[in-house]
C-alpha cells in the first residue's frame, strides 16, 4: 500500500472537520495517535510478529473514525473506507481494513471471536482518550461551553467516579490495562492538585511555606 497517498485521502478527508470539543481535525489527530499506539502494543503482545499487517493496523487507525457523529460509525465508517481506499488495496487488505474498522467500537460482542489485530485497535483507540488527552479535551469543552475553572474541575470530579472498572474491564489486553491504570493515575493526581490550585490554594503549602524542604 502507498501509505503517503493513503495518509493524504485521511487528512483531506478528516482535517477540517471540527470536534463537538472545537478540535479542528481532531479525528485525524487521533487516528495517528491510534495507529501509533495499536503498533506499540503489538510490539509487546506479538513479539515474534513479522509486521505483515503492520500497514492494515495503520491503515484501519487512520479512517477508523471517519464516520464519527452518525448512527453506527464503526459500520459507516468501514463502508466510507472501501470507496477511498479502492485504487489503493488488495482484496485481503481491504477485507482486514474493515474488519478491524468494523469491530473497533463493539464491546458488547464475544471478543474471543476477534482478530488480535482488531483487539489492538480497540485498545489503542480507548486509551488514547485518557490521560493527558483527556485534560486536553476537558479544556477544550470548557471553552466551547464558557465554564469557568470551578465548574471544570467539578466535572472532572463527577468523571473521575467513573474510572475505576467500566473502561479498563473494555480492554482486551494485560499490558492495556496497565497502561489505563498509569494514565488514571495520572488524571487523579492532575486533579486533586488541580482542584487545589484552581481555587486559590498552595500545592504542598505546609511543605513549601514552612520550610519542610
Amino acid at each position: 500500500m502507498n501509505l503517503v497517498k493513503i495518509k493524504r485521502i485521511a487528512f483531506d478527508e478528516m482535517s477540517e472537520q471540527v470536534m463537538w470539543s472545537g478540535e479542528k481535525g481532531g479525528k485525524y489527530y487521533h487516528g495517528e495517535r491510534v495507529a501509533k499506539l495499536a503498533l506499540t502494543l503489538k510490539k509487546y503482545i506479538l513479539t515474534n510478529d513479522n509486521g505483515d499487517h503492520d500497514d492494515i493496523m495503520t491503515v484501519a487507525a487512520w479512517f477508523h473514525d471517519v464516520a464519527h457523529g452518525g448512527d453506527d460509525h464503526a459500520l459507516a465508517g468501514a463502508e466510507k473506507a472501501k470507496i477511498f481506499l479502492a485504487d489503493y488495496c488488495t482484496e485481503y487488505e481491504m477485507h482486514e481494513i474493515y474488519d478491524i474498522m468494523y469491530r473497533h467500537d463493539d464491546r458488547i460482542s464475544d471478543r474471543d471471536s476477534f482478530s488480535v489485530y482488531a483487539k489492538f485497535q480497540q485498545d489503542a483507540d480507548h486509551l488514547d482518550h485518557f490521560g493527558t488527552h483527556n485534560i486536553f479535551t476537558d479544556f477544550l469543552y470548557a471553552s466551547i461551553d464558557g465554564r469557568n475553572i470551578v465548574k471544570v474541575i467539578e466535572n472532572m470530579k463527577e468523571w473521575q467516579k467513573s474510572l475505576d472498572t467500566k473502561y479498563e474491564n473494555e480492554l482486551n489486553f494485560d499490558i492495556s490495562k496497565k497502561i489505563y491504570r498509569e494514565k488514571i493515575k495520572f488524571f487523579r493526581l492532575f486533579l486533586e492538585r488541580f482542584s487545589v490550585e484552581g481555587t486559590g490554594g498552595i500545592w504542598n503549602e505546609e511543605i513549601i511555606c514552612e520550610g519542610k524542604i
